[in-house]
């Protein structure tokens, strides 16, 4: 006879939610959500991220434990985190960090929910992403983004956008030449070893739609 996992009256009232007696309805499913050992997820949540930007490794892995723990519902929302932080809060600091903690999460789907190498994952993940250098500039041009067009702003199409792949760029004769020569040049430009760019315009420069043979493979003239 299998043995079932009974929660004594004392582990029930410790991860009961407190009554909101102002009857406030809380949008935040997290806000009305306790961890195994009573914690406020909200609250867990927040202290798992604030640990990270300060660099305090220990205390981010224990909250990140703590959410692991809770239940599985939880793992998943310390990988979001984990990578959202990646972006909002190393960001430009450490560009290769996205790539790093996604290979992370997937490896850890490797693993079993009570496999201890599971959670290993996330420890070296949020040690990872406490010593990197930091930046939160990604983060602030989003918000100063969004609260522009919030406020009525919209921005207005630039002259090198109208080009060969547009309408009105069509309708203003710009063909591949232009866009070569113009629409297509890069900034920074890296510095490169190869002449791909002086024979493809030549052969641009060349370029006689009578010449193509009957059975070219032919692209689709707009993109998707």
């Amino acid at each position: 006879m299998k043995e079932e996992l009974i929660m004594s009256e004392k582990d029930i009232k410790k991860n009961e939610v407190p009554q909101n007696r102002d009857k406030e309805f809380l949008a935040d499913p997290w806000a009305r959500t306790r961890t195994r050992n009573g914690l406020a997820a909200d609250e867990v949540i927040s202290a798992l991220q604030k640990s990270i930007r300060k660099g305090k490794e220990r205390a981010a892995c224990e909250f990140a434990y703590e959410m692991y723990i809770s239940s599985p519902q939880m793992e998943e929302k310390l990988w979001r985190r984990l990578q959202a932080i990646s972006v909002e809060d190393i960001g430009m600091g450490n560009p290769q960090a996205p790539i790093l903690i996604n290979s992370l999460n997937q490896m850890r789907q490797n693993f079993s929910y009570n496999e201890p190498d599971r959670a290993m994952m996330f420890v070296h993940a949020i040690r990872y992403l406490c010593e990197s250098t930091k930046d939160r500039s990604s983060d602030l041009l989003k918000n100063i983004i969004i609260k522009n067009f919030a406020l009525g702003y919209v921005p207005t199409i630039p002259d090198y956008a109208l080009d060969k792949h547009t309408t009105r760029g069509k309708k203003m004769g710009r063909g591949s030449m232009h866009f070569l020569e113009v629409d297509s040049k890069v900034t920074p430009q890296l510095k490169v070893d190869n002449n791909y760019w002086d024979e493809y315009y030549k052969i641009r420069k060349n370029w006689d739609e009578n010449k193509v043979i009957p059975n070219a493979f032919k692209f689709n003239p707009y993109q998707i």
